[in-house]
């Protein structure tokens, strides 16, 4: 136990010292905290690193180390290359919450029907670009990292070995030196097609994410083979749940239509046939291949205004891979904000007329000829008990006082709807009466105005704000 507390700290000591380097090989602009050092495996799991001895996390821009974890895999004198690689996931790929969304956004479209796939998938093209790049511009030794980490590795599924021996291809490595002695004829095409798709979109890699998930679907359409990779590459998945605890990325349920494009399958192109080209369904079922994606833009959903939504169901699913621990509540109202914002209207108004008061201001003279009615006898009389017509006569002088106009005030709202019988949850198909109601519900309380908001069902059955509120969160949740 004491020894390996001592090689621990010695690690710990070699890391700390190595982190300014690798900072540097990706720019000396770049400013990250030092990672959390865990010493042990206690200390990992309560930062949530399980499988792997490093991750990162894109909401605080941190990386964490298990150096115990690194002294079992026998990597401890690896520390640049593992540092510089962690640090290329905050830089480089996936670099920032929106990019990891659009990335799993990309990937599920070429995953359909094993959707749950995504996050491995998404982990392994990131890694691949990331390494390639330290490998081929940098100069890192990263083959020797894999090699220790390889070393009595068991290596059975076919997802595995295809992912080696993409390294192999990338790097001019002898075959079956990372990816053993298993190797298929397909799975060789398969891996040079990757290899090729990593170099090709280095620069663009969110351009080259869904041609990459297309060629590893039919190694992760069996669950015993997925479930078998997951066992196998769990000491690599560093970046699986990087956008876990963030906040919700805005703009993803509108369907961006350029990324349907890049929903290819590398074989396909390779053979120079097109991707809306259909093929016999029974070579389909026989090959384990991936169906052709010709109707693809019914596929991913196309609903609300335009049809140029996802369904609400599909859009909260992809939300929930980036971010397990995601508000489910938080998540629906921000995808009918989003549908409903560019279509908010000027809200009515009420303005108040001004009004106006005569106040009295003194007295001036009366003269023969003015209105009788304005002859103030009053003030004639303490001029002089004697009146003398246009001499002590007088009259008084008003003025009129008009208060400051109000601003005008919006009128109160009450949202009613009636969800009883044929309506359909709004958290799983898209609702047209709930967006009606939250375009006119943005708009009044864009406008300062208190909205109130009730569901109604079947007799006797309601859901309703408390009152007339102005929080959004408040009236939107009763609505969704």
């Amino acid at each position: 136990m004491a020894d390996t507390v001592v090689t621990v700290n010695r690690v710990k000591k070699s890391w700390v010292e190595a982190w300014p380097q690798a900072v540097a090989i990706w720019s000396p602009y770049v400013t990250l905290r030092e990672p959390t050092w865990c010493m042990s495996a206690q200390d990992a799991q309560l930062e949530g690193l399980t499988g792997s001895f490093a991750m990162i996390r894109l909401t605080d821009h941190r990386v964490v180390i298990d150096l115990d974890s690194v002294c079992r895999h026998r990597v401890g004198d690896c520390a640049v290359q593992i540092l510089a690689h962690e640090i290329g996931h905050h830089v480089l790929i996936p670099a920032n919450r929106y990019d990891n969304v659009g990335l799993f956004r990309r990937m599920r479209l070429a995953l359909a029907g094993i959707e749950d796939r995504t996050p491995l998938v998404a982990n392994l093209y990131s890694d691949l670009v990331i390494n390639d790049t330290l490998q081929r511009i940098h100069q890192l030794d990263m083959a020797s990292v894999y090699r220790k980490i390889q070393q009595n590795a068991k290596i059975e599924s076919t997802l595995h070995i295809w992912y080696m021996r993409t390294y192999e291809y990338l790097w001019g490595l002898p075959r079956g030196d990372l990816s053993g002695g298993k190797q298929t004829a397909q799975l060789d095409a398969d891996a040079s097609l990757a290899a090729s798709l990593i170099r090709s979109y280095a620069r663009n890699w969110l351009d080259g994410a869904g041609r990459f998930a297309m060629l590893a679907y039919p190694y992760l359409i069996e669950d015993a083979q997925h479930n078998k990779a997951r066992q196998e590459l769990a000491r690599y998945l560093d970046a699986e749940k990087s956008g876990a605890g963030a906040e919700v990325v805005g703009g993803m349920a509108e369907i961006d239509e350029s990324i349907l494009d890049g929903i290819v399958d590398p074989r396909a192109e390779a053979l120079g046939k097109s991707s809306d080209s259909s093929d016999n369904a029974a070579d389909d079922e026989k090959t384990g291949r991936r169906p052709e994606i010709s109707d693809m833009r019914s596929l991913q959903g196309g609903t609300g205004p335009q049809k140029r939504y996802s369904e609400p169901g599909t859009y909260i699913d992809m939300m929930r891979q980036v971010d397990p621990a995601a508000d489910e509540n938080k998540l629906i109202i921000r995808y009918y904000r989003e549908i409903a914002m560019p279509h908010l209207v000027p809200f009515p108004e009420e303005e108040s007329a001004p009004l106006a008061d005569l106040l009295p201001e003194g007295t001036d003279q009366w003269e023969p000829g003015d209105p009788v009615e304005e002859l103030d006898w009053f003030e004639t009389t303490v001029m002089s008990p004697v009146v003398v017509p246009g001499v002590t006569t007088r009259s008084r002088v008003y003025t009129q006082n008009t208060d400051t106009p109000s601003k005008a005030q919006p009128y109160n709202l009450y949202v009613g709807i009636d969800c009883s019988g044929s309506m359909r949850n709004p958290r799983y198909n898209f609702s047209w009466p709930i967006c009606a109601a939250s375009i006119i519900t943005l708009s009044a309380l864009r406008a300062g105005a208190k909205v109130m908001s009730c569901l109604s069902g079947e007799p006797g059955s309601f859901l309703e704000s408390d009152g007339f509120v102005t929080s959004e969160y408040d009236t939107m949740l009763v609505l969704t």
